[in-house]
């Protein structure tokens, strides 16, 4: 199953919850992937030390018989990376001449391995890299914050998705993660719910809140279990993780 963890507001947590929920993933014996779309590199840094032979520049344009090279193991049983370099940012304009540019990581993923989940994690801005996300991915998985700047660009992005995919967006398989939660701001999260309820069917029941164990774990660059598995964070994330491997079963 291929999720990609997109939103094309910055900072509401993709990152975050792609590392977390690829590292609870692999906790539960799942052969994981995590591929690095965002030029900032931050899941690869969570993952990998030292330079990288390959990238995700090398998975994207070179032939997809070649996309396993690009592959490294993390030092997390059953986890593996695709990391990004500031390669990426360069990849992205070579793109715009390829023929058929959006399908490029799609055709490549055919080729890394047998996973049971790849996690894409998209750079917040609608180009060329999130569209080869957007096609690729078997579902969306889009972390919204409270407020209303993460959820205006919500119905862009799957009006987006869905003519990339030649699809309605009742069609779309996508689910929202609300991110970055503080229980005592009852207006804020009013106005989500108001906001939120023509989604209401693809929104999940895990909320993830706004913690000082997530904060310290992103500026240590590391998954919060590693950090401190019994605090808060950890267990919401632990409870995303069941409930993404509910929708498969």
């Amino acid at each position: 199953m291929i999720i990609a963890v997109t939103n094309t507001k910055g900072g509401v947590g993709k990152t975050t919850t792609t590392v977390n929920l690829a590292t609870g993933l692999a906790a539960r014996n799942k052969r994981t992937l995590v591929v690095d779309l965002d030029p900032q590199g931050h899941s690869t840094r969570c993952f990998v030390q030292g330079e990288l032979d390959q990238d995700v520049s090398d998975l994207i344009m070179e032939k997809p018989s070649q996309a396993a090279r690009a592959v490294v193991p993390s030092e997390y049983e059953h986890l593996d990376v695709v990391g990004a370099t500031d390669r990426l940012t360069e990849t992205a304009e070579l793109l715009q001449a390829r023929i058929r540019r959006e399908e490029r990581l799609s055709r490549a993923l055919d080729h890394v391995g047998d996973y049971d989940y790849v996690l894409l994690d998209c750079p917040p801005v609608l180009g060329v890299l999130a569209y080869n996300a957007l096609v690729a991915a078997d579902m969306l998985l889009v972390p919204v914050q409270p407020g209303v700047g993460s959820i205006t660009g919500l119905d862009t992005l799957l009006e987006s998705a869905a003519e990339l995919r030649d699809e309605d967006v009742s069609d779309l398989s996508y689910r929202i993660l609300t991110t970055m939660f503080e229980i005592r701001t009852t207006r804020t999260n009013a106005l989500v719910e108001e906001l939120l309820e023509e989604h209401r069917r693809r929104l999940l029941r895990t909320v993830i809140s706004k913690s000082e164990s997530l904060n310290q774990a992103n500026l240590l660059g590391k998954p919060v279990v590693a950090y401190t598995s019994s605090s808060r964070g950890a267990q919401e994330y632990d409870a995303l993780c069941e409930e993404i491997l509910r929708l498969r079963s």
